[in-house]
């Protein structure tokens, strides 16, 4: 069963993302970010290019030749997603799968519009017999 962890209170969604799968790269974790659409999927590319700044996280959509030998999948289509170490969930449902992956992160930035769609997703997880982790970033940047 997937560990499902929620990163809320979060000021940048974008940032975030960039920020939290560098880590998981770093502790040398296969990562899927599953996009709502094609075009959330293209918005996320040029966002993996992009961010951060001094380099680029090395990504391709699930079905590119290079996919398995690529750290990070970004696409829409979750039936083409293979199993992975961890899934970061872009979109604002529950994605199916979720045997498959080790981990699932939810990012929730501060408006009241994201934080009602991610209530609702964890009370869907508790559907599921899975009980979320949540993590107050806010809260967090305050202690350090």
């Amino acid at each position: 069963m997937a560990q499902v962890t929620f990163y809320f209170n979060v000021r940048s969604r974008e940032q975030a993302l960039c920020q939290l799968v560098g880590k998981a790269m770093a502790q040398k974790l296969s990562i899927s970010v599953l996009a709502a659409s094609e075009s959330a999927a293209y918005a996320l590319d040029r966002l993996l290019w992009e961010l951060p700044q001094t380099g680029f996280l090395p990504h391709c959509a699930a079905d590119h030749p290079d996919a398995g030998r690529t750290p990070i999948l970004v696409d829409h289509r979750v039936e083409l997603m293979p199993a992975r170490d961890a899934l970061f969930n872009w979109t604002d449902g529950v994605p199916g799968g979720l045997a498959q992956y080790t981990r699932v992160i939810e990012i929730v930035d501060q408006s009241d519009e994201a934080r009602s769609a991610a209530r609702a997703r964890w009370r869907a997880y508790l559907a599921h017999g899975i009980t979320p982790e949540g993590i107050d970033l806010l809260e967090l940047a305050a202690q350090r």
